[in-house]
């Protein structure tokens, strides 16, 4: 959700998942939330009261609390009136979409030394630098290769922006700056100002850094554009790196992935003989070509671990009576930690805000276009895995889609549903993208309340949950985040509360329904998002992204 760039990856041990049919003798829940109207806050609250019980142990992927997940949601799916969303190939429907996964841990300590005419230091894993490697070998042996500093290393044709233009990166490694080349500056040099975009985002330098043919990629780590601190970095080191199974076996990527801390950073341009405060400033400009680092060589090893495992996304499908083959998404991840270090002699990760209440939201969204009649299009909900090791269920669905790209009219994502009550305002994550916004605005407006942008643009929320991967297919999205001014308490209220759920409850046991909790709020803000969902559905509108957006091209490349 929201707050994704606090904690660090959780690591997690997946085991088999019993097919439905196996479970077919499992004694069945008791639905209560069906006692209360659909979409009402009594019904929300009662889903996550089941879904973040201790019962369903923190619901991580590939454990019983997987199995007890996907029971609850088939049947509330059936009972809700939908379909079986994934045909088979043998034409049979499921309710499940097995996701097939990988998981590459380093059994090694590895040691960083960068080389140069003043000799050889190494770096400590961990406090000084973290790395690891999405090629799936025993041992990835990185030696002597050249530094190249690279700037922002973004390649974007459309923006006439190309880092890389100019040197060959194979044998060499990538030293790259964290989000967009006018994030400090704040005019808009064609990535929003500083607003980031997706070129921004440390998973598209690893990416761009490996189609470049680089043996490996380092980050430098600076606080303020990362939008988090180093220890984030650090508490991640040495888990386990998630990732959907690649026919290439990760071949593709660089030798190596990885961060430094910004006093190595420094320390390194030193050595170089580079001004590294010059050299930034130049990286954010046209034309920038990218600067060898001197005589300085970098050598890693890195010796991993590797396993595969299978976890499930969950869809129903509510079936369009004049369009079915045009469908509306509407998306949550179900999964949460599980097991986690124990608070207080608590060791299980509930994740009844993060992500219960958004599973508890898609039950009764389809509870209530159930209640309502069926559309003239399509309508799914998708329960999507493993969203916190790092949208892994989305990016499957990006590459197995159930619903043709090109016939999918939008896809309305939620992850953190209002659980303190009303307030005046919804925030749109992402503003500005896409004529989704013109519909929430109407929605919320017809509520008496108003739609306020993303408060943080520069930090890249709408790059860090499951719609970016529909997204990433040219499907137009809409993320709402909480608002913060408060009916009761105002503003001053509203990010109080923000600020103390990141500080003691995010990804800690704590993420527990409490007596505190009002779903009225939430259930507002999701009335709204089934406005929009049901216009699109009883309409022959076809909401299109902004010129500016980076997905444009993709939407008119599918559709045509």
């Amino acid at each position: 959700m929201k707050f994704h760039h606090i904690a660090s990856a959780a690591v997690i041990a997946l085991a088999a998942c019993a097919t439905p049919a196996e479970e077919a003798g499992a004694p069945a829940h008791d639905i209560a939330a069906f006692n209360a109207p659909p979409l009402s806050p009594e019904a929300l609250l009662s889903h996550v009261r089941v879904l973040a019980s201790d019962a369903f142990e923190g619901r991580a992927p590939g454990t019983n609390g997987e199995r007890l997940t996907i029971e609850y949601l088939q049947q509330a799916y059936e009972a809700a009136g939908l379909q079986p969303g994934v045909v088979l190939a043998d034409g049979t429907r499921s309710w499940v979409q097995e996701t097939q996964l990988t998981a590459a841990t380093l059994t090694n300590t590895p040691t960083l030394t960068l080389s140069g005419r003043d000799g050889a230091r190494q770096y400590e894993y961990a406090t000084q630098f973290s790395a690891w490697t999405r090629r799936l070998d025993p041992t990835v042996d990185i030696e002597n290769a050249p530094l190249v500093f690279v700037g922002y290393g973004v390649n974007a044709p459309e923006l006439g922006w190309n880092d890389y233009e100019g040197v060959d990166m194979r044998g060499k490694i990538a030293v790259i700056l964290i989000n967009d080349p006018d994030f400090e500056t704040g005019d808009d040099r064609g990535f929003g100002g500083r607003a980031m975009t997706y070129y921004g985002r440390w998973t598209y330098k690893f990416e761009e850094a490996g189609r470049q043919g680089a043996a490996g990629a380092i980050i430098i780590h600076e606080t303020a554009p990362a939008s988090y601190p180093w220890q984030v970095i650090q508490s991640s080191t040495g888990s386990a790196r998630w990732d959907v199974v690649r026919a290439d076996r990760g071949a593709n990527r660089a030798g190596f992935e990885g961060w430094i801390n910004n006093d190595v950073a420094m320390e390194t341009f030193r050595r170089a003989g580079l001004d590294f405060n010059r050299l930034k400033a130049r990286a954010q400009t046209r034309g920038f070509r990218a600067v060898p680092m001197g005589s300085l060589r970098g050598s890693i090893e890195l010796q991993t671990r590797t396993e595969t495992r299978t976890t499930n996304n969950v869809v129903g499908v509510l079936p369009g009576t004049q369009r079915p083959q045009e469908t509306i998404i509407y998306s949550a991840h179900w999964d949460h930690l599980g097991r986690c270090p124990a608070i207080d002699g608590d060791d299980i990760c509930n994740g009844a805000l993060d992500n219960a209440t958004g599973t508890a939201a898609l039950i009764e969204l389809a509870r209530r276009f159930s209640a309502e009649g069926a559309p003239q299009r399509s309508v799914a909900f998708i329960a999507l895995t493993a969203e916190e090791q790092g949208l892994l269920g989305a990016l499957y669905y990006q590459q197995h889609p159930l619903f043709e790209p090109r016939n999918t009219v939008a896809a309305i994502n939620m992850d953190g549903i209002n659980n303190a009550g009303p307030t005046h305002d919804i925030e749109v994550v992402g503003f500005g993208k896409s004529q989704m916004d013109d519909l929430i605005a109407e929605a919320v407006q017809a509520q008496g309340r108003r739609v306020a942008p993303d408060s943080s643009p520069e930090a890249g929320y709408f790059y860090r949950s499951d719609h970016l991967h529909f997204a990433q297919l040219g499907i137009p999205v809409l993320y709402t985040s909480n608002g913060i001014d408060m009916v009761d308490g105002g503003v001053e209220r509203g990010r109080a509360i923000n600020e103390a759920y990141v500080a003691h409850n995010y990804h800690k046991p704590s993420d527990e329904v409490t007596e505190a909790w009002d779903m009225s709020g939430g259930a507002q803000d999701l009335e709204a998002l089934y406005a929009v969902g049901r216009r699109l559905a009883d309409s022959g509108m076809w909401p299109e992204w902004r010129e500016n957006a980076e997905f444009r091209a993709a939407r008119e490349a599918s559709r045509r």
